[in-house]
């Protein structure tokens, strides 16, 4: 859990990063401040300086932060003002796109800065559904298999017959072809071809199978 009291330091803006099917939290995304205040960009160009060509490559910085194993990020110290977010997953930048939001910070009050909380969701590629028996609809059929032909990407139903197939790659373009195939004991295999885009997840993408 995010500790908000920190020696010497007063944070302004907290928050946690989030997958946006799973609401899991996400460790390793890096948030950084993208528009602030001119006070604060003059901060920034200071400490640029003293930096010199590190600056850049710094995960860490007054305006760039990594979020932890449980999904937390913080700024402190900021001066007051509006600021814009934008959120990463720099080791999954063809399955997941950046993502902003707006977080204000409020003057302080009796010297202490009031810390603005929020959460970013990270939205990846994927797609999701549901698996039937074809001459039942009303059977759901679990443990059925989805993969994607030729790849390693693949899921399995649960008892309710739905099925999330996330973390999916795209290339640079944003757009993928894919063949998707469904296949269950005692039925018939299915497959489809279709197109994801890079942080889109394709809903109802649902499969009638066929006993045999």
């Amino acid at each position: 859990m995010l500790e908000l009291s920190i020696v010497n330091q007063q944070i302004a803006i907290a928050g946690k990063v989030l997958q946006g099917e799973t609401e899991k939290t996400i460790s390793g995304a890096i948030v950084e401040i993208i528009a602030m205040p001119e006070k604060f960009r003059a901060i920034l160009s200071l400490k640029a300086l003293q930096y010199g060509s590190q600056w850049e490559k710094m995960s860490a910085r007054l305006d760039r932060k990594m979020t932890s194993i449980d999904g937390y990020f913080y700024f402190t110290n900021l001066p007051p003002g509006d600021y814009l977010l934008e959120a990463s997953l720099p080791t999954s930048l063809n399955r997941y796109k950046k993502v902003r939001t707006t977080a204000k910070v409020s003057a302080p009050v009796n010297g202490k800065i009031p810390t603005t909380m929020t959460e970013i969701v990270l939205s990846s590629t994927g797609i999701k559904g549901t698996i039937t028996d074809v001459n039942d609809p009303k059977k759901l059929i679990a443990n059925a298999k989805i993969q994607i032909q030729d790849s390693g990407d693949s899921t399995i139903s649960d008892q309710k017959g739905n099925y999330l197939l996330i973390d999916l790659e795209s290339p640079p373009s944003g757009q993928r072809t894919i063949t998707l195939i469904a296949s269950a004991t005692g039925y018939q295999q299915v497959s489809q071809t279709l197109k994801i885009q890079r942080g889109e997840v394709i809903s109802e993408q649902n499969f009638a199978l066929i006993a045999k």
